[in-house]
């Protein structure tokens, strides 16, 4: 990814960022999280909020501080949609969508980002 387009969408406020993964994944099929002997997590509000990005990119640049021996793992959108989501909701988790450094992300429930990504991708069906 060029460094120029990394820098513009890293500046986007954190509404327009998740505007953008919602359209990103939904055109690519896949999410992404960090992975280093389970999933990068952070606390928001008292819960487990687990942070996604729309491409490898944009979660590397994340892979630091606490997260600095994690790595970009893909997620395929179908197993995201039909096991994490649901599976975060049941366990009281949230989602946090696009972080980046040195700014806030989108915490969003699960089921409100897994409407989302079904009304995404149903535009593309």
């Amino acid at each position: 990814m060029h460094p120029e387009k990394i820098r513009q969408v890293t500046r986007l406020p954190a509404q327009q960022r998740y505007d953008y993964c919602v359209r990103r994944v939904a055109d690519t099929q896949e999410v992404w999280g960090l992975h280093h002997d389970g999933w990068a997590t952070a606390q928001v509000d008292g819960k487990v909020a687990i942070p996604f990005w729309p491409e490898a990119a944009f979660a590397q640049a994340c892979a630091s501080g606490d997260w600095a021996n994690f790595q970009p793992r893909a997620i395929a959108l179908d197993d995201f949609l039909n096991k994490w989501l649901p599976g975060m909701a049941r366990n009281g988790q949230l989602a946090s969508v696009f972080p980046v450094p040195q700014c806030s992300a989108s915490v969003a429930a699960p089921a409100d980002l897994l409407a989302d990504l079904r009304d995404e991708t149903a535009q593309y069906e």
